[in-house]
C-alpha cells in the first residue's frame, strides 16, 4: 500500500488549501492552553466550517480508536458513517498504518500529515490527512482529523482507464530531504499500459517506476519525465523497447499532475513499421497520412469533449451547482415519487418552504461573492439539520430552499423547523476567513392534505411563507396551526 508520513514541511508538502489554516488555528490554540491544544475549543471552532472533512477520534486504551465523529464529504467518498466504529475494522494493512499515525501524533502532541492509498485497484483514490492531537478539560485525549481525497475520479475515470486503447499510468514523485527526486512510485495504471510493459494486470499500482516500466530505464526518457515533473510543462516523443523479445514503439505524452505525471502510452509499432515501407513513396502519400493521423487526433479530442460534456450535463440535471442541494427540477420529481410511496403506506408527508432574510442587503453591503458563500454555508446548516437518508433538500434558486419530510406529520414537522430557526441564531455563517455573518430566515410550513397535489401543496407552504414575512421574518408560519417563534 502506497503510503507517506511526515511531521515536518506540512505545509509545503500538502494539498489541500485548508491545511495551511487548520495548522495556524492549531498553533494559535496550543499557545493559548497550557498542555497543548483544548479539545472542547479547538473542535467547536473546527466543526463551526469544516466539519464535513473532519473526523474525531478517540483511543480505546486497547491500541484502537474509535470514530466520534465522521464528517459529511468523508462518509460521501467512502460509501457509509463510520460515527461509532473501531479503526481496526478496516482492512488491516490500511487499519494498522492507520493507528501508527495516529500513535505517533498523540505521543508526539505534534500535527501528523499523512498520504496514502485507500483501496488497491486501478481508480486513483489517495488520500491525505491532517492529524491533529488534542487533550479534554477532563485529561482525556482526542485527535481531530482532517481527512480528503488527494485525487478522486468516479466512474467516467475507471470506465476511461479500463476500456481506452493507450496504456495509462500516473506516477507519484518520492523526494529526498533536500527536494529531489529519487525515485517515483506507480498509483494507478490501467491493463493496457501493464501489457505494453510486459507485467501482468495489476502488478503495477504501488511499484518503483523505473523498475516496473521497461521504458524508464532509458535515461534519455526518464530525463524527460524529470523535467516534466520539476517544470510543469508537457512534452510528447516516441521510444523503443523490447517485451517478450518483440521490438515496440511507443508514443508517449506527459503531462504533469500533482507532485507527479500522467503518461498516455500508444503503440505505434505497427505505424512504424508502415512508417518505414512507405518512406520511398511520394510526399503526397505522406501528406495524406500526416492528415489522418490529424483527423484520427480531432476525431478522438472531439469523442472525449462529446464525453464529458455529456457526463456534466447528468450531473447539472439533478444538482445545484452552488450548494450541491438538489435543484427544482430533481427536487419536484423525487418529492412527487416520495408522496406517491407514502400515500400508499397511509403515511403523512410535511414540506418547509424556506427564505433568508434580508438578502440582497448582504449582496449590496459585501457583494454577490459574499451572498454565494451565505448560501453555500446555509446549505450546509440545512443538511446538518435534517434527517440523513430520509428528508428531501433542495435549493429552488435565489435564497429560497425546500424541505420535503417524508413520514412527518404536523407536529413533528414543527418542531423540526424551530430546531432548524433556533440553530441558525447559534450561527454565524462563515464568508471567508477574516468574515462571519448572522442570517435568519423565514420559514413556511404544511403538511400533504389527503388527495392533495405537489403544487397545491407547495403553494399553501409558500402562503405560509409569505405569512411569515409580512408579520416580521425570522419566524415560522404554519397552515396546520400556528407556532410562530418571534425574532
Amino acid at each position: 500500500m502506497y503510503q507517506e508520513v511526515h511531521t515536518h514541511n506540512i505545509v509545503e508538502r500538502a494539498y489541500a488549501p485548508e491545511v495551511a489554516d487548520l495548522l495556524r488555528r492549531f498553533d494559535r490554540s496550543a499557545q493559548a492552553a497550557s498542555g497543548g491544544a483544548l479539545f472542547e475549543d479547538f473542535s467547536a471552532e473546527l466543526l463551526s466550517f469544516c466539519s464535513r472533512d473532519i473526523m474525531i477520534m478517540a483511543p480505546t486504551g486497547t491500541g484502537d480508536y474509535v470514530y466520534e465523529h465522521f464528517g459529511r464529504d468523508i462518509a460521501r467518498h467512502v460509501g457509509g458513517d463510520r460515527t461509532g466504529e473501531r479503526v481496526s475494522n478496516m482492512p488491516p494493512q490500511t487499519a494498522r498504518f492507520t493507528i501508527a499515525c495516529y500513535d505517533g501524533a498523540l505521543a508526539s502532541g505534534k500535527p501528523l500529515y499523512s498520504i496514502h492509498r485507500a483501496v488497491k485497484t486501478v481508480r486513483v483514490s489517495l488520500w491525505e490527512r491532517l492529524v491533529l492531537p488534542t487533550t479534554s478539560a477532563d485529561g482525556q485525549r482526542r485527535l481531530i482529523v482532517f481527512s480528503k481525497p488527494l485525487h478522486f475520479h468516479e466512474e467516467l475515470l475507471t470506465t476511461v482507464l479500463d476500456t481506452s486503447p493507450a496504456g495509462i499510468v500516473a506516477l507519484r514523485a518520492v523526494r529526498d530531504v533536500e527536494g529531489n527526486i529519487e525515485r517515483t512510485v506507480i498509483i494507478t495504471a490501467n491493463r493496457r499500459a501493464a501489457a505494453m510493459a510486459g507485467a501482468p494486470e495489476g502488478t503495477l499500482i504501488d511499484a518503483e517506476g523505473r523498475q516496473a516500466l521497461p521504458f524508464l530505464a532509458d535515461d534519455t526518457v526518464w530525463r524527460r519525465c524529470l523535467y516534466v515533473m520539476e517544470l510543469r510543462r508537457g512534452d510528447m516523443f516516441e521510444t523503443r523497447h523490447a517485451v517478450d523479445g518483440r521490438e515496440v514503439w511507443l508514443q508517449i505524452a506527459l503531462a504533469p499532475l500533482g507532485d507527479g505525471l500522467v503518461m498516455t502510452l500508444t503503440d505505434i509499432s505497427e505505424l512504424m513499421l508502415a512508417n518505414l515501407t512507405l518512406q520511398s513513396r511520394a510526399a503526397t502519400l505522406a501528406l495524406e497520412i500526416g492528415k489522418e493521423r490529424a483527423t484520427r487526433r480531432a476525431l478522438s479530442h472531439e469523442i472525449g469533449q462529446r464525453e464529458e460534456r455529456e457526463q456534466e450535463l447528468r450531473r447539472l440535471a439533478e444538482i445545484d451547482p452552488l450548494t450541491t442541494l438538489l435543484n427544482r427540477r430533481s427536487l419536484i420529481e423525487k418529492a412527487n415519487a416520495e408522496i406517491a410511496a407514502g400515500e400508499a403506506r397511509g403515511e403523512e408527508t410535511s414540506l418547509f418552504i424556506i427564505d433568508l432574510d434580508h438578502f440582497k442587503q448582504v449582496n449590496d453591503n459585501h457583494g454577490h461573492a459574499a451572498g454565494d458563500a451565505v448560501i453555500r454555508a446555509f446549505a450546509d446548516l440545512l443538511l446538518s439539520q435534517m434527517r440523513l437518508g430520509q428528508d428531501l433538500v433542495g435549493r429552488l434558486g435565489g435564497e429560497e430552499f425546500a424541505v420535503v419530510l417524508p413520514r412527518t406529520g404536523a407536529r413533528e414537522a414543527q418542531r423540526i423547523a424551530e430546531r432548524l430557526r433556533e440553530a441558525l441564531h447559534r450561527t454565524h455563517l462563515p464568508v471567508s476567513e477574516a468574515l462571519d455573518l448572522q442570517v435568519t430566515a423565514s420559514i413556511g410550513v404544511a403538511t400533504r392534505q389527503p388527495g392533495e397535489g405537489f403544487a397545491a401543496f407547495v403553494a399553501r407552504a409558500d402562503k405560509e411563507l409569505y405569512r411569515a414575512k409580512n408579520e416580521g421574518r425570522d419566524c415560522i408560519r404554519c397552515a396546520e396551526g400556528d407556532i410562530a417563534a418571534a425574532a
